[in-house]
């Protein structure tokens, strides 16, 4: 049986690998199964076996970079192969969402008469979007400590793979409120006057605006599904 202190040891081994809680749990656990099979079955001691089980795990701690979210930063290949499968969901309905919203956008043209009926309703959509991460901060202001880049488990590591991506909210308003300020007249221009201006240029401003709404939305998701983990870890009522 494996004592208090030696599950310590596992963690704090797991801690030097820069893993987020809520993975480093889950290693942790099959680490500690891994450990009491070969004690049991091969009667070693508890570091030869946690030798041995370090030694297996080895490959999956190899550093990698994921340059999408984490930059120059490296990381062990277990976390990015646990992110890559929560983030491509998570991006998937985050784009899918974006697209139907910027379709209703240009749809929209069809139904104003003039650019300034139609800078009003684009505003007054938009307006939703920037809503959302103010009724979030307001929202969950006297926990707004564990939603931080800074709240570290035992100052080291974050305490769930969403949380560094709740940034997106923040960064993504800022250029939400850009696209309200300019009301949506250049792509309105565009579309009735047949695209006699640039159509690349029209192009590009609509993949921003999809991108951008897509990351806001992505980070929408990443907040709540940081809170969810968070009351899992029993940090949250």
């Amino acid at each position: 049986m494996i004592s208090a202190e030696q599950k310590l040891q596992i963690e704090q081994y797991l801690i030097s690998k820069k893993l987020p809680l809520d993975i480093l749990l889950e290693v942790k656990d099959h680490m500690i199964l891994q450990i009491e099979d070969l004690m049991n079955a091969e009667n070693l001691s508890f570091d030869d076996g946690f030798s041995k089980v370090e030694t297996s795990w080895k490959a999956n701690f190899e550093l990698t970079k994921y340059w999408v979210f984490y930059g120059r930063e490296k990381i062990p290949k277990i976390a990015k192969s646990i992110m890559k499968e929560k983030y491509t969901l998570l991006l998937l309905k985050s784009f899918s969402l974006a697209a139907v919203f910027f379709g209703l956008s240009i749809m929209l043209i069809s139904y104003v008469d003039d650019v300034e009926s139609y800078k009003l309703f684009f505003g007054i959509g938009h307006s939703i979007l920037l809503v959302i991460p103010i009724f979030l901060y307001l929202s969950h202001f006297k926990n707004r400590v564990y939603f931080g880049k800074n709240f570290k488990y035992k100052g080291q590591i974050n305490y769930t793979l969403y949380q560094q991506n709740i940034t997106l909210l923040m960064i993504c308003f800022f250029g939400l409120s850009q696209i309200v300020l300019e009301g949506g007249e250049q792509i309105f221009q565009s579309f009735e006057n047949d695209f006699n201006s640039s159509i690349l240029s029209v192009i590009l401003l609509s993949f921003y605006r999809i991108f951008l709404y897509a990351f806001g939305i992505f980070g929408v998701f990443n907040f709540f599904e940081h809170k969810k983990a968070l009351k899992k870890l029993q940090i949250l009522n």
